[in-house]
């Protein structure tokens, strides 16, 4: 989360892949634009675990680039092929419609949805203790916004508020103590792929929000491009920055918005 005040610039060893498949654990600025793609593909498969990401420059914003590209790519052909098989049997839930204006989607989908979801699902990516303790503030913070939907309205809007001051909270403790809580626990990095895999999991998972109830356990898969999307944003997170993941994401509902409102 320290790319909200500075970028980290460092390059690091990292730790060596237990198998061939695995991400590069350097974060490497002269690999090409296959390269890129092909490392992205390999961090989806076995996330590993980087202590330093990109410097701006050219050289990062053509890996950002290359990445959300394909994002988008691979999003677009898994969406394609789900609903395909959802024509011969209608698995797929029906998504929600929102009465929204243009203002309110815009600062929704560009603003806020990258900020708070990138602090939230990614930004304590980084293992360090300060931003773990701030993941535990967020989730915390999740697991209220989510039990807003089982209560009455006049009970669900206290219960909004309290999530967002308790992310306010957990970020004035992140910046009090991001300085010094920088210590990268030995499980995190043990365990990191199973991090990466299951916040991107339930990522994906949050988005069933949108849609109406399911009739039908393979109604989840409606969520799979969002899933796979949380992958990619992980790698964007770890190898180029916090404030590249919030890119990334802010762009890709761009695209979303301007295809709902039939700009694209």
């Amino acid at each position: 989360m320290d790319e909200l005040h500075r970028d980290v610039g460092k390059l690091s060893a990292g730790l060596t892949p237990s198998v061939k498949a695995d991400a590069r654990p350097l974060v490497a600025d002269d690999l090409t634009v296959r390269e890129r793609v092909a490392d992205a593909a390999r961090f989806m498969i076995r996330p590993t675990f980087v202590d330093g990401t990109l410097p701006w420059g050219r050289a990062m914003l053509i890996a950002l680039l290359t990445v959300f590209a394909f994002d988008l790519v691979l999003d677009t052909l898994v969406g394609e092929v789900t609903a395909l098989l959802d024509s011969g049997t209608g698995f797929l839930p029906e998504p929600i419609e929102q009465d929204a204006s243009l203002a309110e989607d815009l600062f929704g989908y560009l603003l806020l949805a990258p900020v708070l979801e990138e602090l939230v699902y990614r930004g304590w990516l980084t293992g360090r203790i300060a931003a773990l303790r701030f993941a535990l503030y967020g989730f915390a913070a999740e697991a209220i916004f989510i039990g807003t939907l089982f209560v009455s309205a006049d009970i669900a809007m206290p219960l909004a508020l309290a999530g967002v001051g308790l992310v306010l909270f957990g970020l004035v403790h992140w910046s009090l103590t991001r300085d010094r809580d920088t210590t990268v626990p030995e499980w995190f990095t043990r365990h990191f792929r199973w991090f990466v895999w299951g916040s991107s999991l339930l990522f994906g998972l949050m988005h069933l929000g949108n849609y109406e109830a399911l009739t039908s356990p393979l109604g989840v898969f409606v969520v799979l491009p969002q899933t796979i999307g949380g992958l990619l944003l992980a790698y964007t997170r770890t190898r180029m920055g916090l404030r590249a993941a919030m890119m990334h994401h802010a762009a890709y509902n761009a695209i979303f918005l301007a295809v709902d409102y039939g700009w694209w």
